[in-house]
């Protein structure tokens, strides 16, 4: 039985929820005429790039990212930018690092985004399952390679569509190496990548804000795949968050686990599982419960063996005449 006070936390928690769905309603409208994919479930990762009419002239340019370190939901990648002779206006615009804004701040510089003539913004949305399926892959494939990857897509598209000359970066791992990697890749291009680039360029904030809307708003809107009730108070989804620890404690299911919401690479979401979910033991594995990837992989020898099943049953010869 929970305490009251349990009770009384949950209440507080769903009723910031609800706020902040009625705060979504006026972003909610923008994805609708963008016709973006929100709200819907979202199974599998997509790019999305805003309406925007180009300029002859050269363009300015910034990325950052929003949703890299919670358990939950999408890694949302995101561009903003703009013609150099109108990047004085857009820093009139008040746009700061996301995490400086409120939501309702944030909602209304999105809003205001769309009705800027020339400038544009794009959004790589990676899916949690996609984001699971590549870390959990035998080849290693991690975030700051999946990081890297959204970055430069966006570059190569976006600079089909607009003359791109300067570059703005909040970084990935090291800032010198990730800036000689991606000025290799666009010559043509000035690049600067720095850590704090969104509290330090204007159309980095841009960016930042418009990765942090589309993630929120894939989150207050989460459409679930899966035939569950499942509370939607993750908290901020970050797994030091003691209200999404216990969303996710709460949201387990010990045979299914946990639904496509979470990304199953995180340590936090295998812990759990380990403690709470069912075991499971593979029909062929030896009593000493060997791995099975180390019977095609690895060990002193990768010659198959018979199956069990068949060795300890006699095969049967048929023969037939036609």
């Amino acid at each position: 039985m929970k305490s009251m006070l349990g009770k009384h936390t949950d209440d507080e928690l769903e009723t910031t929820t609800n706020v902040k769905r009625v705060k979504a309603a006026d972003s909610l409208q923008v994805f609708r005429e963008l016709q973006m994919p929100i709200p819907g479930v979202l199974a599998q990762s997509y790019t999305f790039f805003s309406p925007h009419q180009a300029a002859s002239e050269e363009y300015v340019l910034g990325v950052d990212e929003a949703g890299r370190g919670p358990v939950l939901g999408p890694m949302v990648y995101s561009a903003c930018f703009c013609p150099i002779s109108a990047y004085v206006h857009l820093k009139s615009l008040g746009f700061a690092d996301s995490k400086q804004l409120s939501e309702d701040q944030r909602s209304k510089l999105f809003a205001r985004l769309q009705t800027e003539e020339h400038a544009g913004w794009a959004v790589r949305c990676i899916s949690p399952r996609d984001i699971s399926q590549c870390m959990l892959r035998r080849t290693k494939y991690n975030l700051n390679s999946l990081a890297h990857d959204a970055t430069i897509q966006l570059l190569r598209e976006i600079n089909q569509k607009a003359n791109i000359r300067q570059v703005f970066i909040d970084t990935v791992g090291p800032p010198a190496s990730y800036q000689k990697k991606l000025q290799q890749l666009f010559p043509s291009m000035e690049i600067t990548v720095a850590k704090k680039a969104d509290s330090l360029y204007p159309i980095v904030s841009a960016a930042s804000v418009c990765a942090k809307v589309v993630r929120d708003a894939h989150l207050e809107n989460w459409v679930f795949a899966e035939p569950l009730e499942v509370s939607r108070v993750f908290g901020s989804g970050y797994p030091g968050d003691p209200n999404t620890v216990r969303w996710l404690r709460e949201s387990l299911d010990p045979v299914f686990g946990y639904p496509s919401i979470i990304r199953f690479s995180w340590s936090t979401c295998t812990k759990l599982l380990e403690e709470s979910a069912v075991a499971v033991v593979w029909a062929d594995e030896d009593e000493k419960h060997t791995k099975l990837t180390s019977k095609w992989f690895g060990g002193a020898s990768n010659r198959r063996t018979r199956s069990k099943f068949f060795s300890r049953r006699p095969a049967l010869i048929l023969t037939t005449s036609l």
